[in-house]
């Protein structure tokens, strides 16, 4: 039986490859891997011990320079970008990016080829820590599609508290969750309440939350990158609601 997964179009797996490269820290190691799976021995890098960038020496380059930060996670998301990756290539990358098998697919749907990702998420129990919604950055996580949906439900005791502004190209912008009647975020977010002991949290909108809050944490990685204790067998359950 294959393991619990999605199917992203070859658009998709790049975008979210380059969302894991601007979104944690340093990954030295990681980038030295889909450099050389992406250009073989075209390729120069070297690592400075303690350091968390990269020499590197470009294809067609003799000179080799020195990135670091956002400048290298920039770097990384041309250099997979622009190696038009065939969909078994890209599987191999997303293979090394996400730590989780991932193999060349089509979508059943449309017939679009991509990759199958497996999320390892099947062994995931929320732990209702509240890290999520106390510690990580999700104030432009609200989308459209999520707006939608509460102004259908009629949910305005949620909506006043998203700010939207319009952007250089018109369209709208959501920030979460903005104080009423001000350009301040409010902290914490204001539906989040104490639980049933001082170590758990719960949700107030559980029910019709974002898709950022829903949907976190999409993979292993993403729940140990960003300090989420839903796979460690060592904390306890979360006390009944």
């Amino acid at each position: 039986m294959e393991q619990e997964g999605l199917f992203l179009t070859v658009e998709q797996a790049l975008n979210a490859v380059c969302l894991d490269f601007r979104g944690y820290g340093p990954q030295p190691m990681l980038f030295c891997q889909v450099l050389r799976t992406i250009h073989g021995d075209d390729v120069i890098v070297q690592r400075e011990p303690h350091q968390s960038g990269l020499w590197i020496s470009s294809p067609g380059e003799r000179r080799m320079r020195w990135l670091e930060g956002a400048e290298l996670a920039g770097f990384m998301c041309a250099q997979v970008t622009r190696a038009a990756l065939a969909p078994a290539q890209l599987a191999s990358v997303c293979r090394q990016v996400f730590q989780a098998p991932c193999h060349a697919a089509r979508d059943p749907a449309t017939g679009q080829p991509g990759v199958w990702i497996a999320t390892g998420m099947a062994a995931f129990h929320c732990r209702q820590c509240g890290r999520c919604c106390l510690k990580l950055d999700y104030r432009d996580g609200l989308t459209a599609g999520d707006m939608a949906r509460l102004h259908a439900l009629g949910r305005d005791d949620i909506l006043k508290w998203v700010g939207v502004s319009k952007g250089p190209d018109g369209r709208e912008t959501y920030r979460i969750w903005v104080v009423p009647g001000t350009n301040q975020f409010a902290l914490p977010c204001p539906f989040l309440k104490r639980g049933p002991s001082a170590s758990h949290w719960l949700c107030r909108i559980h029910e019709v939350k974002p898709r950022i809050c829903r949907n976190y944490p999409v993979s292993r990685k993403h729940a140990r990158m960003t300090g989420c204790p839903g796979f460690d067998k060592r904390v306890p359950d979360p006390v009944p609601t």
